[in-house]
């Protein structure tokens, strides 16, 4: 089967894409085993209890002001080399999007599969991975 990342069939409310969206990029940040440095502003909790209903989208907004912040703290901002750019680069692909842009969910999804990349991990597999957890149209 051939799948495109533009034929994915996301739900029709805003919320339940973006969630949708969340649980596959934690199944394969988890997959992968990628730990964020330690600290309060960890992407995958904030986002699993987004997912659960715990939390509104302005907590994860709060969350990406930190990342942000650690990749202009650091002039990181067009390095795209360093794992802890990537790792921060990373957090922010959980943290930016939300309701009001869904129509960009495609555009995030494919800059995650190219951070996944950029950290050396196979982007295949998560790929694979991707045909499993999402339908497709067509």
């Amino acid at each position: 089967m051939s799948i495109s990342i533009d034929s994915i069939v996301w739900p029709c409310s805003g919320c339940e894409a973006v969630k949708l969206y969340l649980g596959f990029l934690i199944e394969v940040i988890e997959t992968f085993d990628v730990r964020f440095p330690s600290g309060d502003f960890d992407p995958v909790a904030i986002s699993k209890k987004y997912v659960g209903g715990e939390v509104l989208s302005q907590a994860r907004e709060e969350y990406a002001k930190v990342w942000w912040g650690r990749l202009e703290n650091e002039g990181a901002l067009q390095d795209f080399e360093s794992r802890d750019a990537l790792i921060a680069r990373l957090a922010l692909c959980l943290l930016v999007v939300d309701e009001n842009n869904v129509s960009r969910l495609g555009e995030s999804l494919s800059w995650f599969l190219e951070v996944i990349g950029f950290l050396g991990l196979d982007v295949d597999r998560s790929i694979k991975i991707m045909e499993r957890y999402f339908s497709f149209s067509g």
